[in-house]
């Protein structure tokens, strides 16, 4: 199929501030755009040297809607040149751990939580 490119993947969150502050802190992410519609506030954010994308979308509703994590989220996906620093700046910025950094055949992975429930998985793969 020709034509078609991931662009973003979004994460509904109930409070920007603090959301924005976690994906700031703990993978360097940067505000890019900023849409203040009447029914939600989206911050399209991202990773240095890739602002065309893929980008992070953070979205909060206004009308303060339930907008917690469901079975059927999987993880927001990172490949890290040193999965060890990754994994510390994430847990310093409010990560939870979910489990220490583990092999896959020859790929480390370690999976996290953000403070908002979001699971992330970061992998290293071999040098």
């Amino acid at each position: 199929m020709s034509g078609i490119a991931l662009n973003f993947f979004k994460l509904n969150v109930p409070d920007m501030d603090a959301a924005l502050a976690f994906w700031e802190r703990g993978f360097g992410f940067a505000v890019v755009q900023t849409f203040d519609e009447p029914d939600f506030l989206e911050h399209i954010l991202a990773l240095p040297g890739q602002q065309a994308g893929p980008n992070l979308l953070l979205v909060a509703y206004k009308d303060g809607r339930d907008v917690s994590v469901g079975p059927g989220h999987g993880p927001v996906g990172f490949q890290c040149d040193d999965i060890a620093a990754a994994h510390e700046q994430a847990l310093a910025a409010g990560a939870q751990q979910l489990t220490g950094i583990f092999p896959v055949g020859p790929v480390l992975v370690a999976m996290l939580k953000s403070p908002d429930g979001h699971e992330i998985e970061l992998v290293q793969l071999p040098a």
